[in-house]
């Protein structure tokens, strides 16, 4: 049969009609939204957006689709073009209030905290029983060092979840910045009441008596601490800090030697071990203890070199406490010419 020029144009005109009309291959719009949506669960992100072009190709007008496609240029690290789907997706439907929460990431991701604030302030008040708007507005003010306000998102969040003890953590620990230890303390307690087997509570309650400089409290917390998890030895390593600022310097050479059993070849163990040792008057065993800090890469090396020479002056070792101060000053150390002009002159 023999078709002209004109009657195949029309034909190729009506099958690129079709193929827009029922998609790429015989896939709708829909079908593409659906794939998108499973690939984006998959995180498979970038064949999401593939999957979302050719959705858009088939109708540029819908909303969801450049919601899906901002989000997938969000998880990928993208939240200047994120930013332009979100705002699309919002021009075409004002009611779309996930791409107001997603905008508001993204502007956070970019340090946009103004509009970030405001993004999640519309989303707060179209979804008041959302708890998951409070919690990225809490960690949105943290960032922003508003305290205060991240407190009162926190609160609004446990009014809907009262026994979230992640969120009573987050809460404690902004207590904590603004200085009201005892609330503090007393939303860590409340996580205990939830959670007895919790070992991380006395942990954190130990760090906020340790920052408040209750340190006999703070040594409490942390002993607890050791008792329910002895494998941890976070709460090991504050207690001998705690011991050490209290002035505990008996108790904090048995905790960093503990801490050595673990790892015996950490150099901060050595140097504290070795400055609690200088502060009981022991500048032997000081000494010994700074060697083995300095043979494993301390990383002060003139604090440490100071700290030594100190041991060995003590010792009346001035040639050694000399050349210890004189390599700490070469080395930028300044602290270490006030002992030079005093003792080696």
């Amino acid at each position: 049969m023999y078709f002209n020029f004109k009657m195949r144009y029309k034909l190729s005109i009506t099958l690129v009609f079709f193929f827009l009309q029922w998609g790429l291959f015989g896939q709708t719009k829909e079908q593409l939204l659906t794939k998108a949506q499973t690939q984006i669960d998959a995180k498979d992100f970038s064949n999401a957006i593939t999957s979302i072009n050719q959705c858009l190709d088939l109708d540029g007008q819908l909303a969801v689709a450049y919601f899906h496609r901002g989000y997938c240029y969000l998880m990928l690290n993208k939240p200047n073009i994120a930013m332009v789907d979100f705002n699309q997706a919002i021009l075409l439907d004002a009611n779309l209030l996930e791409a107001y929460f997603n905008r508001g990431l993204a502007h956070q991701t970019l340090k946009n905290y103004t509009f970030a604030e405001g993004d999640f302030t519309s989303y707060v008040k179209a979804k008041p029983n959302d708890p998951k708007a409070y919690i990225n507005l809490a960690f949105l003010h943290e960032e922003m060092s508003d305290y205060t306000s991240a407190i009162e998102d926190y609160s609004k969040y446990l009014k809907i979840n009262p026994k979230s003890t992640e969120v009573l953590k987050y809460r404690a620990i902004a207590y904590a910045q603004i200085d009201s230890v005892n609330l503090a303390i007393k939303d860590y307690t409340q996580c205990y009441a939830i959670n007895s087997n919790d070992s991380t509570i006395w942990l954190l309650k130990g760090n906020v008596f340790y920052d408040a400089m209750r340190y006999k409290e703070a040594i409490e917390a942390y002993s607890l601490a050791i008792l329910m998890n002895p494998v941890n030895r976070e709460p090991l390593i504050n207690r001998a800090d705690a011991y050490t600022a209290s002035n505990q310097f008996e108790n904090a050479i048995n905790d960093y030697k503990a801490l050595l059993r673990f790892d015996q070849f950490n150099p901060d163990y050595y140097f504290n071990t070795a400055f609690c040792y200088l502060q009981l008057n022991q500048p032997n065993e000081a000494i010994v203890n700074f060697g083995k800090a300095i043979d494993n890469d301390y990383e002060n090396l003139g604090q440490l070199l100071t700290l030594r020479g100190v041991a060995y002056n003590n010792l009346q070792m001035k040639t050694e406490a000399c050349n210890d101060w004189q390599k700490a000053y070469a080395i930028g150390y300044k602290e270490a010419a006030t002992y030079q002009n005093n003792y080696c002159k």
